[in-house]
């Protein structure tokens, strides 16, 4: 089987160039999932042969829509020291610039090592009663989603509440957890503006930034089993929001951390 990381075909086109076909079993609303297209600019950096060590971060402006077909991604080193290094990559579509990247190289070394941050409770994914929605749109056939908290829109539900969630999440292929999965992973939340109404919400991510603290042992050891995506809102106003997120292995590993802007429409 396939990993996620292969699932992103790349060619050499040139020094610093990459070319590809847009995969359409990741399409969004409107625009390519924004979480494929941050795990491909990723990747195109992985894969240069100048890269050493592995992501510490990435932050990603999402430019212009992407669409079915072709695309080249540019990638550039910035600075290369001993133990960091800072790229760009660039993907490009039709001749315009449609997602923009800066992304942090580190090789890691044996030093002190703490996580303040905890796992909250959540029932196994297996438990009986939980819930199973995906975003209505391509890129959500190809995970499940098993919902502690409340699924949005859920009628009935409490809109006080804040705009947060919990939830088992898994690649429904089963493919394993790889590093580019988890920064396809941190753009699978739904809109947090959708818990506030009851009508229709279309939005996009506008920025998004991912911290990648998983280590090649905890992401061996979680395989293809769910991990948990913790989410809370911090506000919304003007047509836009922001929402902070933790992604945890089954074992209780912090794997990720990410924070976005989106925008959304009435």
């Amino acid at each position: 089987m396939l990993s996620f990381e292969d699932s992103i075909h790349l060619v050499a086109a040139g020094e610093g160039r990459w070319a590809g076909e847009v995969d359409p079993a990741y399409k969004g609303f409107g625009s390519q999932f924004g979480g494929w297209t941050a795990a491909a600019l990723l990747k195109a950096i992985m894969i240069e042969p100048a890269a050493k060590g592995a992501p510490l971060s990435q932050s990603v402006l999402f430019i212009e829509a992407i669409n079915d077909g072709a695309y080249e991604i540019s990638t550039r080193v910035i600075r290369s020291g001993a133990r960091l290094q800072f790229w760009r990559s660039e993907l490009h579509q039709n001749g315009k610039c449609c997602a923009h990247a800066q992304v942090t190289m580190g090789v890691r070394r044996e030093t002190t090592s703490f996580t303040d941050a905890v796992m909250p409770f959540a029932p196994p994914p297996e438990t009986d009663g939980l819930g199973e929605w995906t975003p209505p749109a391509g890129f959500g056939a190809q995970f499940r989603s098993r919902w502690v908290t409340d699924l949005p829109r859920t009628p009935g539900r409490d809109m006080t509440k804040p705009a947060s969630s919990l939830v088992w999440q898994q690649d429904r292929a089963g493919r394993p957890v790889d590093m580019l999965m988890l920064a396809a992973l941190v753009d699978l939340a739904p809109p947090r503006v959708i818990w506030k109404r009851d009508m229709i919400t279309a939005s996009s991510t506008v920025s998004m930034t991912t911290h990648f603290h998983a280590t090649p042992e905890e992401i061996a050891k979680t395989g293809s089993r769910f991990i948990l995506s913790e989410v809370h809102c911090r506000r919304c106003e003007g047509g836009y929001f922001d929402h902070e997120l933790k992604l945890w292995s089954p074992d209780g590993a912090l794997l990720a951390t990410s924070e976005q802007v989106a925008a959304f429409r009435d």
